[in-house]
């Protein structure tokens, strides 16, 4: 089970905070999508999931040295946390917050699946680099996976 705070959370106003996909402007220059967020209807307040808040920094200190002026990132690309989410708010049609919890958690599986597959395939194929970059994406979600659940 999912701790109550990967999809809503109480805001600093009192008001309550959703998860929902977000788009923030770097520097005034450069658009960064796909960025998961709580958001509260109550005082406009956003702030990022915290799984997500290492892979935004590192983007953003890229962004600082490598940015173009009109540029568009998506964080999906880096992260696997807002891969996931993306893909999941995407294509889900259900109601209610325990259906997209649920909808998270298998899709959260079938991505560490394939992960595990593509790892065993480099090792077999014995590619190193490979096999780091595929640990490391892998790491990305079992070690946030572990402080998410309960």
């Amino acid at each position: 089970m999912w701790k109550d705070d990967l999809l809503e959370k109480a805001c600093s106003c009192g008001g309550d905070m959703t998860i929902h996909m977000h788009t923030l402007v770097y520097n005034t220059k450069i658009k960064i999508t796909d960025v998961p967020v709580y958001n509260c209807e109550g005082c406009s307040r956003y702030e990022p999931l915290p799984a997500i808040k290492l892979a935004l920094g590192e983007l953003v200190q890229q962004l600082g040295r490598e940015g173009t002026a009109g540029s568009k990132v998506s964080l999906a690309d880096g992260s696997e946390w807002a891969f996931v989410l993306k893909e999941t708010f995407s294509k889900f049609s259900g109601e209610s917050l325990p259906e997209l919890e649920e909808e998270i958690r298998k899709a959260v599986q079938s991505r560490i699946d394939l992960l595990l597959d593509i790892y065993r395939f480099a090792g077999d194929s014995e590619d190193v680099e490979w096999m780091r970059e595929t640990g490391d994406r892998l790491s990305q979600l079992t070690l946030q996976s572990t402080q998410i659940v309960k």
